[in-house]
């Protein structure tokens, strides 16, 4: 597994677009930190919310193809690998990197592209 790097960035910005990211990310940010979670669970659970939020084809294969960069994987293995792994390697990601950091950086460079 590699560290997250500046064109994951920008993949991660071309999911915010297709989707509700922007909004979800905030959410889980003020959520986390009205309960009082550390970065390391805001993270994780900002993670889920964006596999959820990838619902059609095209979402799909771009959270595949961004995380299997990451992991250093084919994003077919992400797909067929068992959802423990998918979750396991999630978290792996999120306990090795500034993953606030990541989701927002994202996120401002995807309301740039919006405008």
């Amino acid at each position: 597994m590699r560290k997250i790097n500046t064109g994951d960035i920008f993949k991660l910005a071309r999911i915010v677009t297709g989707t509700n990211m922007t909004k979800i990310i905030t959410e889980a940010y003020q959520q986390g930190k009205k309960e009082g979670a550390d970065a390391e669970t805001i993270g994780i659970n900002t993670a889920m919310e964006l596999m959820v939020s990838c619902s059609s084809n095209q979402t799909e294969g771009m959270f595949y193809s961004l995380l299997a960069g990451i992991c250093e994987k084919e994003p077919c293995d992400i797909e067929t690998q068992p959802f423990e792994q998918t979750v396991n390697d999630i978290k792996q990601i999120v306990k090795e990197n500034d993953i606030m950091n990541f989701f927002t950086q994202a996120s401002r460079l995807a309301k740039a592209i919006k405008k």
